[in-house]
């Protein structure tokens, strides 16, 4: 179940980066006149949103729940830090710019948490994988 919704989710926020390119090419005329600081900051932040809903669509498809209660509660956390490192990375698209500061701290710790997401993630199915070469 949790696989399904990390793979619609991530559908979706495939959509959402779709809509902010449309919502950058209407309000923003595509960046054309933008400064260059602030054009970067504006395609890092688009192509961030679409990382996090291929990174989702990626785990959804391959994911597995753990029968192990403990793994398991660590992969539904794990997941609970991922959908919240999607939607803080959206908020951040669209609170952090345009700006004159280089620093996006939303958009900073949406990536950590996201990369702590996945490595958990993966910390999970290796050890999943040893346990079952060890029956």
């Amino acid at each position: 179940m949790l696989g399904k919704i990390h793979f619609y989710f991530g559908i979706t926020i495939i959509i959402a980066f779709l809509l902010t390119g449309q919502y950058m090419h209407h309000n923003f005329d595509h960046l054309k006149n933008m400064e260059l600081m602030n054009r970067a900051l504006f395609r890092a932040g688009h192509l961030y949103i679409l990382l996090f809903g291929l990174i989702n669509v990626s785990l959804g498809t391959h994911f597995k729940i753990s029968e192990i209660k403990y793994l398991k509660t660590v992969q539904i956390f794990a997941s609970g830090v991922m959908f919240f490192a999607t939607i803080l990375v959206i908020y951040g698209f669209f609170t952090e710019l345009p700006t004159e500061q280089i620093e996006r701290p939303l958009t900073r710790n949406s990536l950590y948490l996201i990369l702590f997401g996945v490595s958990v993630h993966g910390l999970v199915s290796l050890i999943k994988n040893r346990k079952k070469n060890e029956k």
